[in-house]
């Protein structure tokens, strides 16, 4: 019962000032400006409902051969579980400056030659809250991916000399940008620049809720049987009164065992994305041009995966399954702590590198056409095991499809063109082509194998062998069977089968329109349109059940494909109409 997040109170503003000037001497012109905000975050969350979530058990009502119902336990009162969030004060807020300060130049140097250069400076202040111990700071320290968590004592905002910032750090984040235009000949041009852009993050990595929802401002509060058949309360009476730590006249309070908490680094590094591109562009014709390009960028201290944190207490597979788990955690040991910590570092990496080709045919003569295809390699971190080794699972983002063809036209029928009423008619398409998606292979029972870390099997054979049907996608014989592609890992190992490493089916649409244009009057114009989605109805099918089986486990849809692509929603063959009235 419970199930929400509400109340969910959030109250976001922001004041922002901005100027630019530009001077034009000779032949440069050049800029400079300035932009200053100040930023204000109230969120109150219940991600946990605040009068607790409860669980009633079917359990409590069974007889000696079963029988119970949870809703017959919940007309008796008796709770087995209660889960809610609390915390002292409801007005905990965070506040932040940030400035930003650029100069840049476009040079002519001649009728061939444009250069362009410029510098910006990012200062974003590490956030601040509104009030003493309406804030609290664990920090940690980061280099590279190597984060540490120094201590276990958070550092309560405006007590015992502690700033109503924690004490972070800030960082100067210096963004140079460089660009260059050249006519090689009287058709072909070469193109090219660089530069760096910061990210103020999301959802707590610079700016939010993140010191606002550790203590001494937010805990939660977990009450749970020692059995499914017992009780933690009954309604009749509610639970017992949630109790907060004190805070020290120091202003140091040691996080608790058992109590999840945010940390932070102690020096404040935005996500920065280095972005490079080299371009030649020739015209073939009046109305005809091709281009090639190569176009890249590297993203360093951006999240791992699309998450903003990384849980630093995760168990290391070390050990298992001799030592308990929490007692791998690597805060154990130190601390005591058998909790998740979640790391707001962004401290992971990516990559993404392409040759794009473009053929650009203007409208003349009746037709256009814009065709494109991109050979693409995009690799990406994920929060999983990060801290122990972030190879394990650097590999091709879930969306990265290597190869993509599109083409659109754009034709108008030469016939009757000059009558008013029989002319005006134009044929439209576009198709795109693509490579498969990328997906990764588990296999079952993995757990006895490794109770942390991802479920990768080893490769031991041709893993494609027989496959590239619908029922039969890659060889998914089961483990321990004559002619499969994979073994199980020693115990307490991972396989050595990389992430994402075999491709799904390929995608193809074409979606066409028809428009008949009949003028009205002067200036004016009716347009009847009928549009195809997916005009030959072209099943795209999605990738397959990649979790193969173990003797004794068998799975019998591994390697076949039961859906259609991106989840079952990519569209059939459908038709729209729609009429178009311009004047």
């Amino acid at each position: 019962m419970n199930r929400c997040n509400c109340p969910l109170n959030e109250d976001e503003k922001q004041m922002q000032f901005v100027a630019n000037v530009t001077r034009l001497v000779q032949n440069h012109t050049v800029k400079f400006g300035v932009d200053v905000r100040r930023a204000w975050n109230l969120r109150v969350p219940s991600d946990r409902h605040r009068s607790g979530e409860l669980h009633f058990y079917p359990e409590q009502t069974q007889g000696p051969n079963g029988g119970g119902l949870g809703l017959a336990t919940f007309l008796l009162g008796e709770v087995g579980r209660l889960d809610r969030y609390i915390s002292p004060t409801i007005d905990a807020a965070e506040r932040q400056w940030r400035s930003a300060y650029y100069v840049q130049d476009t040079w002519r140097g001649s009728q061939k030659l444009t250069a362009y250069y410029g510098l910006r400076l990012d200062i974003i202040n590490p956030q601040t809250v509104n009030a003493a111990q309406n804030g609290g700071f664990l920090l940690a320290t980061v280099d590279g991916s190597a984060v540490d968590i120094p201590s276990p004592l958070i550092r309560v905002a405006g007590v015992g000399g502690i700033g109503l910032n924690g004490g972070v750090r800030n960082a100067l984040n210096w963004a140079p940008r460089v660009g260059l235009s050249y006519q090689l000949t009287e058709k072909t041009v070469l193109r090219g620049g660089y530069g760096r852009s910061y990210d103020l993050g999301v959802f707590g990595s610079i700016f939010g809720h993140t010191v606002t929802q550790n203590l001494p401002v937010l805990s939660a509060q977990s009450l749970v049987a020692p059995a499914n058949f017992a009780s933690v309360f009954n309604l009749a009476q509610g639970p017992p009164a949630p109790v907060f730590p004190p805070v020290p006249t120091n202003g140091l309070l040691q996080v608790p065992n058992g109590v999840s908490e945010r940390a932070l680094p102690d020096k404040q590094h935005l996500p920065a994305v280095d972005a490079y591109n080299i371009t030649v562009q020739r015209e073939l014709t009046h109305d005809v041009s091709v281009e090639a390009a190569y176009v890249g960028n590297y993203g360093q201290r951006v999240f791992a995966g699309d998450n903003p944190d990384i849980n630093i207490n995760q168990a290391s597979i070390a050990g298992y399954p001799n030592v308990p788990r929490d007692l791998r955690r690597p805060y154990f040991v130190r601390y005591g702590w058998t909790q998740d910590i979640a790391v707001y570092c962004n401290c992971a990496h990516n990559r993404y590198d392409a040759l794009q080709t473009r053929l650009t045919k203007r409208f003349s003569r009746g037709y256009s056409i814009y065709a494109q295809y991109t050979a693409q390699r995009e690799r990406q971190d994920l929060p999983e095991y990060f801290f122990f080794d972030p190879s394990l699972n650097y590999g091709p983002a879930d969306w990265d499809r290597a190869h993509n063809f599109s083409i659109a036209t754009t034709y108008e029928l030469p016939i009757f063109r000059s009558s008013r009423w029989l002319g005006g008619w134009q044929v439209n398409q576009n198709t795109i082509i693509q490579s498969g998606l990328p997906f990764n292979v588990t296999y079952r029972d993995a757990g006895t194998d490794r109770d942390t870390g991802p479920n990768r099997p080893n490769l031991v054979g041709d893993a494609m062998a027989g496959g590239g049907t619908r029922d039969h996608w890659f060889n998914a014989t089961p483990i321990g069977t004559a002619g499969t592609a994979f073994s199980r890992p020693a115990l307490g190992t991972f396989g050595n089968l990389p992430r994402n490493s075999l491709v799904g089916p390929g995608y193809w649409r074409t979606d066409a329109s028809l428009f008949k244009r009949f003028s009205v009057a002067s200036g004016q114009a009716i347009e009847l349109r009928v549009e195809a989605i997916n005009l030959f109805n072209h099943v795209n099918l999605g990738n397959p059940d990649s979790e193969i089986g173990v003797p004794g486990n068998d799975n019998p849809n591994a390697g076949r494909i039961t859906s259609t692509a991106y989840g079952g929603a990519d569209p059939m063959r459908n038709f729209q109409f729609a009429f178009k009235y311009i004047f």
